[in-house]
């Protein structure tokens, strides 16, 4: 087996990822991701024993990725924003689908997506629970309630954005805006 982290490791890597988001999992495959970054198939199965596990080490160094910004977004002056930000602007809704789909047929992929969801909601719930006890603020809700209904409408509304719906997005990009002041005054 190659190394992990080598060049080489994060090239098939990127190249998977390129695959993944711009063609979707059908067109994942060891050929298609030696044809995109220019090396023979077999070069594939040396750093990876198999496309599951490729395809697992891809969500892991993602999932990562997107902890570590999740972390330093929890520790920002205007932490529920910056949280917020993440998951509606930069969040990549195709590539969430895309392992979703994976993970209901790659055991090790489906493994990785709970720590993931469970890990970044963590981060999430004890960011919510400080601002809700700043403000005072609950609108009703727990911290594990509201946190999962704004990641959840984060989700929706960037996937919307990129098939191009916008019906009801101004008006709930505005009704989370305004629990953001209320919990968080800039």
């Amino acid at each position: 087996m190659g190394p992990p982290g080598s060049e080489n490791w994060h090239a098939m890597l990127d190249g998977a990822e390129a695959i993944l988001r711009d063609e979707g999992h059908a067109a994942l495959t060891s050929r298609r991701i030696a044809e995109q970054i220019g090396v023979k198939q077999r070069l594939v199965y040396y750093y990876f024993r198999t496309m599951d596990d490729l395809v697992v080490e891809m969500f892991r160094r993602l999932s990562e990725r997107e902890l570590a910004r999740l972390e330093e977004a929890s520790r920002a002056a205007l932490p529920l924003r910056e949280i917020w930000d993440v998951c509606v602007d930069t969040t990549d809704a195709r590539l969430v689908s895309e392992f979703m789909a994976l993970a209901a047929r790659i055991d090790g992929l489906a493994k990785e997506v709970i720590y993931f969801i469970e890990k970044s909601r963590a981060i999430q719930v004890e960011t919510v629970r400080k601002a809700m006890a700043q403000s005072k603020r609950t609108f009703g809700l727990s911290a594990e309630a509201l946190t999962m209904l704004a990641t959840s409408v984060a989700l929706a509304l960037k996937r919307e954005d990129e098939l191009g719906v916008r019906s009801a997005h101004a008006e709930t990009r505005a009704l989370i805006q305004g629990m953001l002041e209320e919990l968080e005054p800039a």
